[in-house]
């Protein structure tokens, strides 16, 4: 499946921390694995028991390493909205952490609920997250889905 550059992120998330993105206070996202980049764009699937796609970024800075050299690199920032819950998920974990940049969050209009997603074929949102490539049929649909809810986009500006 990995003919094409991906440049799009499905990313599973707790409907707190997606609505502290889309609020405008969160302004990192940690995860543990490696692969988003910077300009990717990161489609958000906020968790039970919101259960649906409800907004996206772009990935701005990403930096892959230790988990204290992910802490020392988001600790540099002034308000970078990660707190403890956030340092939790990642503390302790084997393979490298990522710092992800978010910039430009964007709320979708509607959300695309889980459901929609299934009848266009996807089994089960993932549990981190998945890249979605434009030549996966399944993949192809979900895109689709998101852009009839991103046409009435809401910009989110970020709070001092």
């Amino acid at each position: 499946m990995g003919g094409s550059k991906v440049r799009i992120v499905l990313l599973s998330i707790k409907p707190r921390f997606a609505e502290e993105i889309l609020s405008g206070v969160k302004r990192f996202e940690l995860r543990a694995g490696s692969g988003i980049e910077s300009g990717f764009r990161v489609v958000m699937y906020a968790s039970s028991p919101v259960k649906a796609l409800v907004g996206e970024f772009t990935v701005g800075r990403v930096l892959v390493g230790s988990f204290e050299d992910v802490l020392r690199f988001v600790s540099s920032f002034p308000n970078p909205g990660v707190g403890e819950d956030d340092y939790s998920y990642v503390r302790g974990r084997k393979r490298r952490v990522m710092a992800i940049e978010i910039l430009n969050p964007i709320r979708y209009c509607k959300p695309v609920t889980l459901d929609e997603l299934r009848r266009v074929g996807l089994r089960n949102p993932p549990r981190s997250y998945m890249f979605l490539y434009p030549e996966n049929p399944v993949h192809r649909e979900i895109l689709k889905l998101i852009s009839k809810v991103s046409s009435c986009i809401k910009r989110i500006s970020w709070k001092n």
